[in-house]
């Protein structure tokens, strides 16, 4: 891993170099006019970047997520669009293809990306999701396939890509439920096809983001995703919530790097205006709280991905932990930052103009249909669950259990001594080091003194959940960062 990471980045040059091809004020210049760098395309194609996400079993080198994301990271790092156009955007839909592809179309699937060839996915919204507006597509049977209606509004490499995962309800007279098509993208004069205008955003302005509409288009039933068709309604929901938790916590990961050259930007400036500006109590204090904050979300980020091989029944609530907490985390880090440059973060050109563009660009990272907003309800959701966290019965008043033990319960009715509740709390299962700097480390991370669980406030009405605190989502940062620290000493 580490071998290839280097080669990769030997193969970007230097940044701050203004005579390198691939440096940092080509990238800036090629942001502006709305593109992706050539060079840099080439540079990837060269290297087989598509190759790092197809499994090692299929010709690929994908064998660990914690590996792609790092990887992923060094390309992230120079430019957010390419990242995403060039590895996150295949990623998400071969993800769905490795988990419940079929034997031919797993390898159908290599074979196009290991030949260079892109994909383009449309997930189901959740209900919870980022969106406005919550398209999609639906698939009404036909004879021996299926007649495929409706429109996505945003798809990255919509008009680049080979090969489609478009996920779309079927009504059918045994119930209704999502089903996936992996398609060969169609030609734009296609009938029933139409590729819709090239939408622009504020950040990652170098993607390709285009909206797709079909209308009556004939789908055989053999592109249905999965061993066999017909076999079944909701398969293509079951399929996507198997392949969220592997792509929510790779993203994140994978952003890591955007913020990384924020940070490397800030602290060229405050090196640039000497030794004087580097000792300055608000330099240090904005540098050092964005250092911890990136190694805070690295620690998160390795146990999220590291939990998809090893602790697979957790890996969907730590996979909705990252990608509910680093977007947030990494977009304030680089506004804080800010501070440091002052006004040089609002430029455009110069020495440190790639600030501003990874300003824009790592908000869109908390985006997507396992986004942050959906990201979070599933916490709250597994929050709402556990034991402690239930809402109080009708018509009884919430009281608070005031004893040591059962501080925050938000449903207890009896007095201190007396508390009904017995069941662990979640953030209280890890591995704990009885004493030391570890511990400490932890209490720091969480803002809690040791031996202290975090609060979770909840707001309740009805019979659910409808608010939760950050304190919830935020509780693995100790467990998280002091599992990092301990296996890494």
């Amino acid at each position: 891993m580490r071998e290839r990471v280097a080669r990769l980045e030997r193969g970007f040059g230097d940044p701050d170099d203004p005579g390198n091809p691939l440096g940092a004020a080509q990238f800036v210049r090629a942001d502006a006019g709305r593109r992706l760098l050539p060079a840099a395309e080439a540079l990837l194609d060269g290297f087989r970047l598509q190759a790092e996400i197809v499994p090692e079993e299929l010709g690929g080198r994908l064998g660990r997520l914690d590996v792609l994301a790092r990887v992923l990271r060094a390309v992230f790092r120079r430019d957010a669009a390419l990242g995403l156009a060039c590895g996150t955007g295949p990623y998400l839909a071969a993800a769905a293809v490795w988990a419940g592809g079929s034997a031919r179309q797993r390898h159908r699937t290599a074979d196009l990306l290991l030949s260079g060839g892109r994909m383009a996915c449309a997930y189901p919204q959740p209900a919870e999701g980022n969106a406005f507006l919550h398209n999609g597509f639906t698939a009404s049977p036909d004879g021996a396939g299926y007649l495929l209606d409706g429109r996505k509004e945003a798809l990255n490499n919509a008009a680049r890509a080979a090969s489609l995962l478009l996920f779309a309800r079927v009504d059918e007279p045994g119930g209704s439920g999502h089903r996936a098509f992996l398609i060969d993208a169609p030609q734009a004069d296609a009938p029933g096809f139409r590729l819709l205008p090239r939408r622009s955003t504020t950040g990652v302005r170098g993607c390709l983001v285009h909206g797709l509409e079909f209308t009556r288009y004939p789908v055989t039933a053999d592109r249905q995703l999965g061993p066999g068709t017909g076999t079944g309604t909701g398969t293509g929901a079951e399929l996507a919530a198997r392949a969220f938790p592997v792509i929510r916590s790779t993203g994140p990961s994978m952003a890591l790097g955007c913020a990384d050259t924020t940070l490397r930007t800030a602290v060229a400036f405050a090196r640039a205006r000497g030794r004087a500006s580097v000792r300055a109590p608000r330099t240090r204090q904005a540098l050092q709280d964005a250092f911890s904050d990136l190694l805070l979300c690295d620690a998160l980020a390795l146990v999220a991905t590291r939990a998809a091989h090893l602790l697979p029944r957790e890996s969907a609530t730590l996979s909705a932990v990252v990608k509910y907490l680093l977007p947030m985390f990494l977009t304030e880090t680089a506004y804080d930052l800010s501070a440091v440059l002052g006004a040089e973060s609002y430029a455009r050109q110069g020495a440190y103009a790639a600030f501003q563009k990874a300003l824009r660009d790592l908000p869109m990272i908390g985006l997507g249909p396992a986004g942050s907003a959906a990201s979070r309800a599933a916490v709250a959701d597994l929050l709402s669950r556990l034991p402690g966290l239930r809402p109080p019965p009708k018509g009884r008043p919430v009281r608070r259990c005031s004893s040591a033990t059962s501080r925050g319960c938000p449903r207890c009715d009896r007095g201190s001594s007396s508390c009904p509740r017995k069941a662990t709390p979640w953030w209280a299962v890890w591995r704990r080091p009885s004493s030391g700097p570890a511990r400490r480390a932890a209490a720091s991370w969480t803002g809690r003194s040791p031996g202290t669980p975090p609060r979770s406030a909840v707001s309740w009405t009805g019979s659910g959940a409808t608010a939760l605190c950050p304190a919830g989502p935020a509780a693995p940062r100790g467990p998280g960062c002091t599992g990092w620290w301990t296996g890494t000493r």
